[in-house]
């Protein structure tokens, strides 16, 4: 008996009837070599052709070919969350291999992800929770080099230009603040709006004034 009668080759099934690999199948000693004894989970059959993004599945009679997009990163449509996909079959349709653009959601109707419509007001506020605060030394200090005006001075244009809890709100952080931040919205008015600073001039200004000790 030569050595390709000793085993034939098989083919190795998962739980789901989805091939994993050949696997010898050796002759049954105690059946005086006329039969062989399949591993658990295999079956004989010809080896499925490799079909690129897609797996093989034993239907009991034929292969099939199942879509397979194991490990591939994906996107959730509603949050933009990266997800890695675990599944075989057809990717879910909550899903998409589209990366999100920054401030967008996805459009069905367009197939691919859309620029919200306050995007700009989005990208602005991240920049303003970006920048950071300031102590009341360094802004004080940052303000009089790069405008000239004192504490007192900007007193001064709290108590003329603003009115109601807006000029309580500044007034009392000019005064007793340990830190301002651009987050504040009645600081962010009173500089962009009172001041008439630039919005880059102002975040110049910002990260300038960190440098102050």
């Amino acid at each position: 008996m030569n050595l390709d009668q000793q085993f034939k080759w098989v083919c190795q099934l998962d739980e789901n009837n989805y091939f994993l690999c050949m696997t010898k199948a050796d002759l049954d000693p105690l059946e005086n070599a006329t039969r062989y004894l399949i591993p658990r989970g295999a079956v004989e059959a010809p080896e499925p052709k490799l079909k690129k993004g897609y797996a093989s599945r034993w239907s009991g009679s034929a292969w099939e070919y199942v879509e397979d997009h194991r490990g591939k990163i994906v996107f959730d449509k509603k949050t933009g969350e990266q997800i890695t996909h675990h599944e075989l079959g057809m990717l879910p349709e909550a899903v998409t291999t589209i990366p999100p653009i920054p401030y967008s959601k996805w459009s069905e109707s367009k197939n691919t992800w859309v620029e919200l419509s306050n995007a700009d007001e989005l990208r602005l506020m991240d920049r303003r929770i970006a920048a950071g605060s300031l102590s009341r030394n360094q802004f004080l200090t940052g303000i009089e080099i790069s405008r000239g005006e004192n504490k007192g001075n900007l007193l001064e244009i709290v108590e003329r230009e603003l009115v109601g809890t807006h000029l309580i709100k500044v007034r009392n952080a000019i005064n007793e603040a340990s830190e301002l931040s651009l987050i504040n919205d009645d600081i962010w008015q009173f500089l962009t709006q009172t001041l008439n600073m630039q919005i880059d001039k102002l975040f110049e200004f910002w990260e300038e004034a960190k440098e102050i000790h």
